[in-house]
């Protein structure tokens, strides 16, 4: 791969690669979702449809978990002048406890599903929820161990093989869905698209990364090093969830019903490659950030928190601004006059996401400086706002809903932006 990116990387130059790799990434990505919803949307029923949105969503909500207490403390571990094969003994270590962690989690989740199917003989209006739940366990184990090794690229500058990798998950992801609507799978067949495309790019990506056998006392000393901040990260997880882009569809489903999910979905849908904008120039940026960190303090930092903050304006404002004027045609083409009358919904989510995109820059910067319990107090607070302007905005439908989620996400970006300033007044002080 080293060998076929060369050429491009000598026109492009070696600063500019890495983005352009984490651009291929996120862009092949986020077609594959948008081709796989647009796919299932038009062949399963609206319902079924909605599950689906609720599973993706699900998945967000324990992908959080694992991100925080080990993709996060993971990425932005960093120390000068680490000998080559300690730092991927150690990254191996990182492998072992990020997948038993994914195979927890997602035992967890098929436990809380056999026991809403329990709760569903008393309350059968809570049965809905229990095939997105066990899907949810079915697809987690695998997309997490991607997403694990794909930041594990990032970390070791493979961007170059993320591309690769995201390519195969791309046509992957298409086909599986293609063929699970075609031969109508139903929702579990459209869960079964996700499992294969993971699997697809982890088939890739395994054989570079070549992970060795754990270390009970490396593992021992990485979960004891890491413990305490990684407990806070997974705290600030809960409130997270609620208002995240990726998982917000999970509060308005119990808040609203399976119906109100699938049509938020389908407005999310043409919103959500914003989304992979961002999470490519995130992947690039929280790596360099830590390093920024570590070489040059708090300075070298900022610096690296406002040019992606500048980046990410840039990119998602451009985007989100062409989704808004084409709102109509699009949501008919995607798909198919099946949820006509969204492309109002569409204008305000492009709102919300373009807020919430500029919010990460300034989590990075508290990430970095394990500033957990600043984040934790920042999340509750927004979560909050948030369940209480869905609760209001449902009964104007997904517009209201869509409003309540640009309306939190300002305040969000005002919360953050304040405590980036006052972790700065602290330094210079």
């Amino acid at each position: 791969m080293r060998t076929l990116a060369a050429p491009l990387e000598r026109r492009v130059g070696a600063a500019a690669a890495p983005r352009l790799y984490a651009l291929v990434d996120q862009g092949t990505s986020g077609l594959g979702n948008i081709i796989a919803f647009a796919l299932l949307g038009r062949a399963l029923a609206v319902t079924e449809f909605g599950s689906v949105g609720m599973m993706i969503g699900l998945h967000y909500v324990i992908a959080g978990f694992h991100r925080s207490a080990a993709v996060l403390p993971f990425t932005t571990d960093h120390r000068a002048d680490h000998d080559p094969r300690a730092a991927h003994a150690e990254n191996s270590d990182w492998w072992w406890i990020a997948l038993v962690l994914a195979l927890a989690l997602s035992a967890a989740t098929a436990l809380v599903g056999g026991a809403v199917a329990l709760a569903a003989r008393r309350w059968p209006e809570c049965g809905w929820a229990v095939e997105p739940l066990l899907l949810t366990a079915l697809i987690s184990p695998a997309m997490l161990a991607w997403e694990f090794a794909r930041r594990w690229l990032y970390k070791i500058d493979r961007a170059d093989m993320v591309a690769l990798c995201a390519t195969a998950y791309f046509l992957v992801l298409a086909l599986a869905a293609a063929l699970a609507g075609h031969v109508g799978l139903g929702a579990p067949g459209g869960a079964l698209a996700w499992v294969l495309a993971s699997l697809a790019a982890l088939a890739l990506a395994l054989p570079g990364l070549a992970p060795g056998h754990a270390d009970r006392a490396g593992v021992r000393t990485l979960v004891r090093r890491h413990r305490a901040e990684s407990s806070w990260l997974a705290a600030t997880n809960l409130p997270y969830s609620v208002y995240s882009t990726a998982s917000i569809v999970v509060v308005i489903g119990v808040l609203v019903g399976p119906v109100a999910a699938a049509l938020f979905t389908a407005a999310r849908t043409l919103t959500n490659p914003a989304m992979s904008i961002v999470s490519a120039i995130d992947s690039i940026d929280k790596p360099r950030a830590a390093r920024a960190f570590a070489a040059e303090g708090l300075p070298g930092l900022a610096r690296v928190v406002r040019r992606s903050r500048l980046t990410i304006a840039v990119a998602t404002g451009l985007y989100l601004a062409l989704v808004a004027v084409f709102a109509a045609p699009l949501v008919a083409l995607v798909f198919h006059g099946q949820y006509d009358g969204s492309a109002a919904n569409v204008r305000l989510l492009a709102l919300g996401f373009f807020l919430f995109g500029l919010n990460l820059p300034s989590e990075t910067l508290l990430i970095v400086r394990r500033a957990g319990r600043t984040m934790l107090a920042i999340r509750c607070v927004t979560a909050a706002l948030t369940i209480l302007g869905l609760w209001l905005g449902g009964r104007h439908g997904v517009a209201g809903m869509a409003i309540a989620f640009a309306v939190t996400q300002a305040i969000n970006l005002l919360l953050l932006r304040a405590a980036e300033a006052r972790h700065a007044r602290e330094t210079d002080a």
